[in-house]
């Protein structure tokens, strides 16, 4: 809860037995599993609307002709930077609002305003050095900053993060923040373990994208513009580019996505990001060609132990993220969205090697906190040692939210479109050097 952040947390939440001591079996329909139907999310999330102050929710699908649903929810933001419009997306109507009405819930669970003297800790658990989102002002380690207490889900016992690195927006008392905001790791859900599999898979799929990017387009720019200053053979000049998936042999529910999405005269190209973790990682792009007033291509992406629910995620939220900018009301679209509607050129080859769906590995769990507990010690075996997380649920919500903290997880692709700034941690600059495997 929120009176635990920056103070302390109760008993229960300091154990392993809080986070996953009972099983959950999973609902499943349209390529989505979680813990109950759409329908049961939707109306625990409408009985709290106007706690959280959403004050219209709106079905935007008919706003592009593709036809994936997608659902808005506005809630006015006034403090400090945000956004004020949360979309959803699914397979299903009912899917898509359940995403939209608990996108709101979980930002405004991220939220704090509470005094200083209440959240301040100070201990040295988590190296804010390893936490790679840009910092807004020069760190010391003599730095005072504001803590709060979470559970690490690899040693299993109670950790702190600084409070900057769990709330978002983040407002402080004592001054500028440290870090750049960001929600990465922010995820609410039907029940706590049900966030926690949700925000876990976004990291992932972050680190996953970052990774890709450094092979693809980074270390070929920083080989060339070594060669021009007579550092030629220093780095491998060559783009490792992400392999295509074939859009034939697709499981159903993405299959029926697809037909969508070309129907709509829309070039549909999906890629495989699996990376260290080995959690499946797909994105996908979508292309309008000919669009010259907007952006003509839109990306999702989607990570999930089950690659089939990671290949609808993906689908689903290239469709979003298409009418986002149709729709045209978030904050932060000029962060990334051309001021002249000039779009900007693929990065990727296009004809790089071609793999099919099935080749990529997929497991699937009869529970949700077997999906956690796998997804956990996929992360320790690539070199993750802190997996922190906070349960940071509304009291006067009582809908679950979360907020992982994954020490030296990767991020710099989602930081730079977000916030127009990045921040490079090692195992990039492994990746950019060709010295990771």
């Amino acid at each position: 809860m929120v009176t635990g952040v920056g103070e302390s947390m109760n008993n229960q939440q300091c154990s392993y037995e809080f986070w996953l001591g009972s099983k959950e079996l999973k609902y499943s329909s349209s390529g989505v599993e979680r813990s109950v139907r759409p329908s049961a999310t939707i109306r625990r999330a409408r009985a709290v609307l106007d706690t959280i102050g959403v004050t219209k929710v709106a079905d935007v699908t008919d706003l592009d002709r593709v036809g994936i649903p997608n659902f808005m929810t506005v809630r006015p933001h006034d403090h400090g930077p945000g956004i004020s419009y949360y979309n959803g997306k699914g397979a299903t109507r009912d899917q898509a609002l359940a995403g939209a009405l608990m996108e709101a819930v979980e930002r405004h669970a991220g939220e704090t305003t509470t005094s200083h003297y209440n959240l301040r800790r100070r201990h040295a658990c988590v190296d804010p050095l390893e936490i790679h989102v840009p910092m807004v002002r020069n760190y010391s380690e003599d730095l005072l900053l504001e803590w709060a207490l979470g559970f690490d889900l690899i040693t299993r016992r109670p950790t702190y993060a600084p409070l900057n690195c769990v709330m978002s927006p983040y407002s402080t008392f004592s001054g500028t923040p440290l870090f750049y905001s960001s929600t990465n790791g922010l995820a609410s859900g039907n029940t706590l373990v049900d966030a926690l599999c949700h925000a876990l898979c976004e990291v992932i799929e972050r680190d996953a994208a970052a990774l890709v990017m450094a092979r693809a387009d980074v270390r070929p720019a920083v080989a060339a513009i070594l060669a021009d200053m007579g550092f030629d053979g220093r780095l491998s000049p060559g783009r490792e580019d992400p392999p295509l998936i074939s859009l034939g042999g697709l499981p159903r529910p993405a299959a029926a996505l697809v037909r969508k999405l070309q129907r709509a005269g829309l070039e549909v190209q999906l890629r495989n990001l699996t990376s260290t973790t080995g959690i499946p990682t797909i994105d996908c792009t979508i292309t309008e060609q000919g669009m010259q007033t907007t952006m003509n291509a839109h990306g999702g992406c989607g990570t999930h132990p089950d690659a089939r629910i990671a290949l609808t995620r993906a689908l689903t939220e290239a469709a979003q993220t298409r009418l986002g900018f149709i729709q045209g009301g978030r904050e932060d679209l000029p962060d990334f969205a051309p001021a002249n509607g000039t779009p900007p050129a693929p990065t990727w080859n296009r004809w790089s090697h071609t793999i099919r769906f099935d080749d990529i590995a997929s497991y699937e769990h009869p529970s949700v906190n077997d999906d956690v507990e796998f997804i956990i010690e996929r992360m320790r075996q690539s070199g993750f040692d802190q997996v922190v997380v906070f349960d940071i649920t509304r009291a006067e919500v009582g809908i679950p939210v979360v907020r992982v903290v994954v020490p030296r997880a990767e991020a710099w692709t989602f930081c730079l479109m977000h916030g127009g700034r990045a921040s490079l941690g090692p195992r990039v600059l492994q990746e950019i050097q060709g010295e990771r495997k």
